[in-house]
């Protein structure tokens, strides 16, 4: 296979102007280069306050959201092709009560992309390149953390996709999650590693785990204090066209079930442009509250040659 593109969250936000981009708060496109919207006034957020990143079978958005004092969430993808595109993509949410969760979710995307391109140009299995790509952002996460400081080790969740012609595979570690989007058909595909997911599938009601102490504390991580972690994978074989979603909970905490992603969407998930549908998705994040950072990629499925 041949490498297509890569885009990735590099510190410091992608690069382009401020003007490249509808404004955030009205969506009007008379935006100045200077990053000033003629129509409401807003300035625009630079650099790692929103990244936006579009290779036409894939695109995504990371916004820092409007109470967050940084963006700790990175992304990143690519497409491989011999005719026949393969679409990988990662995203990862630094755990905020970590140390620089920021520098964790950057160094885990990353390592994990090389693996997954690398692994989609040989057409190797899907779920084996996920683990093994998972095994490489603890490596490079671990990394990060000072062994003079203890209980301050850089983390942070994982979610990734694979996306062929005819199946979609997904990994994850934590509570980042992936989405099938597909009208009447789309359905949530991760289950989250937390605390009260853990009491639930223990038979606990989902009432009574919610309210245990630490529900949303994550029971999964990277880092180097998560100790030996594999992550889960689901391999699809949809039976249409649709969307595959990959996002962190600052989209997903507002519109948790599927059924509300399709309904957010600007039309049909089968038909609408990636990038048109994450950058609508966000701003539906930010206008109800935007209180964590929110990342949103969306691939196509099936990739279009």
């Amino acid at each position: 296979m041949v490498l297509v593109d890569t885009a990735r969250t590099p510190e410091g936000g992608p690069l382009g102007t401020a003007g490249d981009w509808p404004c955030v708060a009205c969506r009007s496109s008379d935006v100045s280069d200077e990053g000033v919207c003629a129509d409401c006034g807003r300035t625009q957020p630079t650099g790692r306050d929103r990244m936006v990143a579009d290779l036409g079978l894939v695109a995504g958005i990371s916004d820092r959201g409007r109470r967050r004092a940084r963006n700790e969430d990175s992304m990143a993808f690519g497409v491989v092709t011999d005719g026949t595109p393969t679409v990988v993509a990662v995203v990862c949410d630094g755990v905020a009560t970590s140390d620089r969760g920021d520098s964790a979710a950057q160094r885990a995307v990353d390592e994990a992309l090389a693996v997954l391109l690398d692994a989609a140009g040989e057409g190797g299995d899907a779920e084996a390149a996920t683990r093994a790509a998972v095994a490489r952002a603890i490596e490079g996460v671990t990394a990060l953390a000072d062994p003079e400081k203890a209980g301050t080790a850089p983390s942070c969740t994982f979610v990734s996709a694979v996306v062929t012609a005819t199946t979609v595979t997904v990994g994850w570690v934590g509570d980042s999650r992936a989405y099938w989007l597909a009208g009447s058909d789309a359905r949530l595909l991760t289950a989250d590693d937390t605390v009260a997911a853990e009491l639930v599938a223990e038979g606990m009601s989902e009432e009574q785990a919610m309210s245990a102490y630490q529900a949303h504390a994550l029971s999964r991580w990277i880092g180097a204090d998560a100790g030996a972690i594999e992550p889960r994978t689901l391999t699809l074989t949809p039976d249409g066209p649709g969307q595959v979603l990959l996002c962190s909970d600052g989209l997903w905490n507002y519109l948790p079930e599927p059924a509300a992603l399709v309904e957010a969407l600007p039309g049909d998930p089968a038909e609408v442009v990636p990038l048109t549908g994450a950058d609508e998705l966000t701003r539906v994040a930010l206008e109800l509250g935007g209180h964590d950072n929110v990342t949103t990629v969306l691939v196509p499925f099936p990739p279009a040659p």
